[in-house]
């Protein structure tokens, strides 16, 4: 086997990903290299795999040659770097196009509870139906702090003496698994510490300091039973990440949708889209019973 064959065989994935941004817009190894500013024996060099990219001219042959972010952020994993997501502000994230896709997805996931949420635990879009279980699973935050929906701190819920736990029949480990998940991501997000130490301390003189938890590290799914007026409701919960393998990054946005785990859970759901359920509308209670 001939030496180029050998090195065509054996080249990085980050040069070959490259050599096709370069190619797909038709230009030279020569005119590359003036865009960029260096020498065409370096480019020859990045491309054959015999010199490895900085993450700066990975980023600047990305933006001259027009690669996607997906491209992009494919040549950065493969050379060892993070990708590069540029974090939005609150009002831009929304109007995103990534946003509205995630709200057609909580839609399309109706009458069943879904949340859109970022990595400082703030939601970003609810659902229909997870709007009314936050009326019914904790009525008492929502009063007390009149937040809307769309801006719950999701940490903020749970550690409230009357947040989502208050309703929730396994809440000791439930709590614990959260409390385990909001530990780990801490460790790549210090700024969460403070709201994660208050969650800490509230679990602890709720339930005690040792207690089973209900998912192994890493696990983003959970079995949560509500006690509602209207009924214990069994859901599972399962969160997950919007966007391809390369371009996820701890800023990216999750959603979290809940799935009706029994039948019961199922027909509450389901009834109060078709009546048009409000909490605290009696009758309605009344032909759910």
């Amino acid at each position: 086997m001939s030496g180029a064959a050998e090195r065509t065989r054996g080249e990085p994935r980050t040069a070959s990903i490259l050599r096709q941004m370069r190619v797909a817009l038709g230009i030279s190894q020569l005119e590359l290299a003036l865009r960029l500013g260096m020498s065409q024996r370096h480019i020859g060099f990045v491309e054959l795999g015999r010199a490895r990219p900085s993450l700066s001219l990975i980023l600047s042959w990305t933006r001259e040659t027009g690669g996607t972010i997906d491209e992009r952020n494919a040549a950065l994993v493969s050379a060892g770097y993070s990708p590069a997501l540029l974090e939005s502000a609150p009002a831009e994230c929304r109007q995103s196009a990534e946003i509205r896709t995630l709200r057609e997805m909580l839609v399309a996931h109706e009458p069943y509870p879904g949340i859109i949420f970022d990595a400082d635990w703030t939601v970003r879009a609810m659902s229909e139906g997870g709007q009314w279980l936050c009326s019914v699973g904790m009525p008492g935050l929502l009063e007390h702090d009149g937040v809307p929906s769309s801006e719950i701190d999701m940490i903020t819920a749970v550690t409230h003496p009357a947040g989502l736990l208050s309703k929730v029949v396994n809440a000791a480990e439930t709590g614990r698994a959260l409390l385990r998940q909001l530990r780990l991501e801490q460790l790549t997000r210090p700024s969460l510490k403070a709201r994660v130490d208050r969650f800490e301390e509230s679990l602890t003189a709720r339930y005690g300091a040792a207690g089973k938890c209900a998912r192994a590290p890493g696990d983003t799914h959970l079995k949560v039973i509500l006690d509602t007026e209207y009924g214990q409701m069994t859901f599972l919960l399962v969160q997950t990440v919007f966007g391809l393998p390369q371009n996820v990054t701890q800023k990216s946005l999750r959603s979290e949708l809940w799935f009706p785990f029994d039948d019961a859970t199922r027909v509450i759901m389901t009834t109060r889209r078709r009546l048009g359920l409000a909490a605290g509308n009696q009758s309605t209670k009344q032909v759910m019973r």
